[in-house]
């Protein structure tokens, strides 16, 4: 889960910087791709806490 994380948050760090510099992909496709990046950190979390903890 680690090597995920990581490498989804460097796709969200790319997407916040990219119009920062001048290049824009447009506004809604780089709001729902940030949007989904942190979907993705969020549920893999949540799974990686709750899987095989049987009480």
């Amino acid at each position: 889960m680690a090597k995920l994380t990581a490498w989804v948050v460097t796709i969200l760090g790319v997407l916040l910087l990219l119009p920062l510099i001048g290049i824009d992909i447009g506004a809604a496709l780089n709001s729902w791709l940030l949007v989904i990046g942190v979907l993705v950190i969020g549920i893999s979390k949540l799974i990686r806490n709750y899987s095989g903890k049987k009480r």
